[in-house]
């Protein structure tokens, strides 16, 4: 079982330093990664070690920056194309707090290898203008195709221009843990952002795409959930079923 933190586990905050796990979720969420059919991880475009001190311990498999560094039992992964990108990002956080500074509430999120500009409290005539001069910033090495640009909800992030996401992560995995178990492996992954396309994408006939929010999915779904207060009762529910023995499919 994979999922998404911000605005699936925990509610969209204006500052990314305030999203926490409702304690209702959070219990929810220990208590499936204690069930022994399961693994459990997280998917993020956080920091790895910002996303696992604020999941804990019951996540055996934490991705962050959208897979470009995982951890997980006994296995590690750290992107080649991260070190070589952190001085150009270094330069651009430098560069954009300067150009950027008259936009009130603005924030620049310099996550060391990649860049997020963030303007959940931008006053709503200035936001577009302010994401408009971020990309504008950038466009140079996004040309050059040093950097890739993703678009989030009122948002925008630089990263390193290579082909690896969130769906080459769930792959990475389901692959660690296919290796220990002589069982298939079925991943249910559970996202809201349009970054989670790319892990929904990865996903195979006997696994379960369940997107939260209503925000749009272009690919296929299987379930819906209202927001992480539905995404806890699911984790409940779908814990009860386990240790049932009834599988984990829905009506």
């Amino acid at each position: 079982m994979l999922t998404d933190f911000d605005g699936t586990l925990a509610d969209l905050s204006r500052v990314p330093s305030e999203a926490f796990l409702s304690d209702e979720v959070r219990g929810e969420f220990e208590q499936i990664g204690s069930v022994p059919s399961v693994s459990l991880g997280v998917v993020s475009g956080r920091r790895l070690v910002d996303v696992a001190e604020r999941v804990g311990p019951a996540a055996e498999f934490v991705a962050g920056l959208h897979g470009l560094e995982i951890t997980g039992p006994d296995a590690a992964f750290h992107h080649y194309a991260l070190d070589a990108v952190e001085p150009v990002i270094a330069q651009l956080a430098e560069t954009a707090g300067r150009e950027l500074a008259w936009c009130p509430g603005c924030l620049l999120e310099n996550k060391t290898y990649a860049l997020t500009c963030h303007v959940r409290r931008v006053p709503p005539e200035l936001a577009d203008r302010a994401l408009e001069e971020f990309e504008a910033l950038a466009e140079p090495l996004l040309e050059a195709r040093a950097l890739k640009l993703l678009t989030g909800a009122k948002a925008m992030e630089l990263l390193p221009a290579v082909d690896w996401h969130k769906g080459r992560a769930v792959a990475w995995i389901r692959a660690r843990v296919a290796s220990r178990v002589d069982l298939p492996v079925s991943v249910v992954y559970l996202g809201d952002d349009r970054t989670d396309e790319d892990a929904f994408t990865a996903l195979k006939d006997d696994d379960i795409a369940i997107g939260v929010g209503t925000r749009p999915h272009t690919h296929l779904i299987d379930w819906r959930l209202a927001g992480p207060a539905s995404v806890g009762r699911f984790l409940g529910l779908l814990r009860v079923m386990r240790l049932a023995r009834r599988g984990p499919a829905l009506d």
